[in-house]
């Protein structure tokens, strides 16, 4: 019997395996083998599947734009690794749910956990990674926060934490934050170049995802810069790879670049029309973030336009969107940045 049971449990980690190999090309199928994986799981107390699928499906429902079962799944997850003697998973678990806290714009609740998991990560080879990963969310919270030289320093770190990492999904995914940050800081030329690498590597590596990513932050700084044709093919560039291979976040946002593109050669109508394919996937998606600044930005073609009415509508929806994400935040509206440096020793 017990060999039948250690049998089942080997089987059904190689589902496991299965699933994350699969998650990046074929999301909603993985999301629902993952989704039976952890019925299965909850039947026989296997804390480890039970652990792993929580955080597969978490990862599967941030890249799809729906975290409805993922927070749930993980404060599961929790409890399991403490009732059955896996501790050495919290800070996993930890750092993907200050993930999917910061995919819906809740910033405190995010730092909060991130920082829990930073501190239970501290300075243990064991959780390289995962502190990584906690350093370069912290990041992104300082960059929300409006402090973007700690976000570059959070970012900075992590990356050089990942740099003899043997993970290259974890090593692009630092590169194009920290680009992000650089670029922020005005390093422009560093940023560039670290995107170039990103995008090269994910090509090389079949990783659609971060390649998406990184195809629309090279489009962005070639769009600031004025270099509209290089912006142009980077933006088709990355619409291509999110045709086959769903990201909303990233498709939204390339939706919203192309639209900006569009509007500079002086066609609004179109840009609008652009922009509004945009808005639809982070409305429908729930990511609100996303969906006020697109709006802004719809606002300003529909009124170039003449269509005020639709102008008024989305300016309304953007102080609707505002209210409620401050009111999700109370009490703590902006994410408190003070200790944070600590981490950086």
């Amino acid at each position: 019997m017990i060999e039948l049971q250690l049998t089942e449990q080997v089987m059904r980690q190689q589902r496991v395996l299965a699933v994350a190999q699969s998650m990046f090309l074929e999301p909603v199928g993985a999301r629902s083998q993952c989704l039976v994986l952890l019925d299965e799981a909850r039947a026989v107390f296997d804390a480890p599947c039970l652990i792993d699928c929580a955080v597969l499906l978490s990862q599967i429902e941030d890249q799809l734009g729906d975290l409805n079962q993922a927070i749930r799944c993980l404060t599961e997850a929790l409890v399991y690794a403490e009732e059955f003697k896996q501790t050495q998973r919290m800070p996993e678990i930890l750092e993907q749910i200050g993930r999917c806290y910061y995919s819906q714009a809740c910033y405190p609740q995010a730092l909060e956990h991130w920082q829990q998991c930073a501190v239970l990560c501290g300075k243990q080879a064991a959780f390289l990674k995962t502190r990584s990963l906690a350093l370069i969310g912290l990041g992104q919270i300082c960059d929300a926060g409006g402090d973007y030289v700690l976000a570059e320093q959070m970012q900075r770190l992590a990356h050089g934490l990942l740099a003899d990492h043997a993970d290259v999904f974890l090593l692009v995914k630092a590169q194009i934050n920290w680009a992000v940050s650089l670029k922020k800081i005005g390093e422009i030329a560093a940023a560039t170049a670290l995107l170039r690498d990103a995008l090269h590597q994910c090509l090389q590596q079949n990783l659609p995802h971060y390649a998406a990513t990184s195809s629309y932050r090279l489009a962005e700084i070639k769009l600031e810069t004025g270099d509209l044709i290089s912006a142009e093919g980077l933006i088709a560039d990355g619409l291509a790879i999110v045709a086959s291979t769903p990201y909303h976040w990233a498709e939204a946002n390339l939706l919203a670049l192309s639209a900006q593109l569009i509007a500079k050669k002086g066609q609004p109508l179109s840009a609008l029309a652009m922009i509004q394919r945009g808005l639809l996937i982070a409305k429908t998606d729930g990511l609100r973030h996303l969906e006020m600044r697109l709006s802004e930005q719809a606002e300003r073609y529909a009124r170039s336009t003449g269509q005020f009415e639709l102008a008024d509508d989305l300016a309304r929806r953007v102080n609707f969107i505002l209210l409620h994400l401050n009111a999700a935040m109370v009490p703590n509206i902006s994410p408190n940045l003070s200790g944070l440096s600590e981490l950086l020793i």
